[in-house]
């Protein structure tokens, strides 16, 4: 292996060690309040929504697109003879105004609704005549203690959140159901119930009550599954999912090897690797080979000059000999026979190996051990060799 090899094995090799490395190294916890159903991260709430299931009576079905189209998609029977427990848990509730009208609808059919949220669109706030607070706290006081005013769980846990916690103003139409403590020992309603027709609107400000970190790391897990019981058992969960990309449509084998890193960082040595690879063997392995100009075939012109010596000096006899000499050089070349003995056999050989009539061949080798032995000094012999020489080559 020369210097140069060597250079490049080295560094290729450290290129997959130091990749190696930042692929395994300790990884930063994501801390985006993303609050996505099947995300692992501790402000994403796959805990909440695997137990949906032991909740109520049937597994929950997700919305993986608007509100407006998923409910337009139901057929009559089971829009109008099924009862549904909406689901939404965001760090903002953004749904357009067409889905919330039809939400409207949608409750005033007897369903019922459980919006979580740190904020809601204006519009919402104008219809169900609520709105929201800030609660003013310091960088330290992160404690907060959620309960119900009607149940007896509590939860107390250390907000991992970084913006100000919500709380819902005063109003007419809204029923307190829960309240939070900050350090401050002050109470605020951050769980109400706004009946609508048939319906019941529950809205929650603390989405954070449902994400991984707190149910998992709090000693009173049971403050969800009290809150959620607000919602009848019987009823078929809708749950919203923040992120619209429905798992269905995205199949691509590559986005489930990136979504998964072990596999990620083998796909992406190996794609370095090829790339090295074609870099480092894009040049030729060889010097170019330099053009040869072939030699000039002169024996047609020497064949050429000697023939017309002897045609202007009349001398047929030595154009006869000169054919016949190479003519049966040309016998012995091509066909690896002796021209020594121009017998029977001879004959034979040569129209066996050439293809030829054995009549046409027979006539050929008669005439030429007939000039071979006599000297002409007329043209005819030359011109009934020339003629049968051009058949045999035909």
């Amino acid at each position: 292996m020369d210097k140069k090899s060597i250079i490049i094995v080295v560094i290729v090799t450290v290129l997959i060690l130091l990749i190696t490395l930042l692929g395994v190294g300790d990884k930063k916890v994501n801390w985006n309040q993303s609050y996505q159903y099947d995300g692992t991260a501790p402000f994403d709430t796959k805990v909440v929504h695997d137990q949906l299931t032991n909740l109520f009576k049937d597994a929950p079905k997700n919305i993986f697109t608007t509100f407006y189209e998923y409910v337009n998609d139901l057929s009559s029977d089971d829009y109008y003879n099924r009862k549904y427990n909406f689901i939404s848990v965001s760090r903002s509730f953004d749904m357009d105004k067409t889905s919330f009208y039809e939400l409207l609808d949608f409750v005033e059919q007897g369903n019922n609704v459980l919006i979580s949220s740190n904020d809601f669109p204006s519009f919402m706030k104008d219809t169900l005549s609520f709105d929201i607070g800030y609660i003013d706290k310091n960088l330290d006081d992160k404690k907060i203690s959620h309960y119900f005013n009607f149940l007896n769980d509590s939860l107390v846990y250390e907000t991992k959140a970084v913006q100000k916690d919500r709380f819902f103003k005063k109003t007419t139409k809204a029923i307190n159901l829960g309240y939070a403590y900050n350090d401050g020992c002050t109470e605020y309603v951050n769980f109400i119930g706004i009946p609508y027709e048939s319906g019941i609107f529950y809205l929650h400000s603390s989405p954070e009550d449902f994400s991984n970190y707190q149910i998992l790391n709090s000693s009173t897990s049971n403050f969800i599954a009290s809150l959620i019981s607000y919602l009848p058992k019987d009823y078929q969960v809708l749950f919203d999912v923040n992120r619209k990309i429905d798992p269905k449509i995205s199949q691509s084998p590559l986005r489930y090897i990136l979504k998964q890193p072990s596999l990620k960082l083998s796909f992406w040595i190996i794609i370095i690797g090829l790339v090295l690879f074609m870099v480092f063997n894009a040049k030729r392995r060889q010097r170019i080979i330099p053009l040869v100009k072939p030699l000039e075939n002169t024996t047609t012109q020497f064949v050429h000059s000697v023939s017309s010596i002897h045609y202007d000096a009349e001398n047929y006899n030595g154009m006869i000999q000169k054919q016949i000499t190479y003519f049966l050089a040309d016998i012995r070349k091509t066909y690896l026979l002796k021209t020594d003995k121009l017998d029977d056999k001879f004959i034979k050989s040569l129209a066996l190996k050439s293809g030829k009539p054995i009549a046409d061949v027979e006539k050929l080798i008669t005439l030429i051990i007939r000039a071979k032995a006599h000297k002409f000094s007329t043209e005819s012999p030359l011109e009934k060799l020339n003629h049968l020489l051009e058949k045999f080559y035909s």
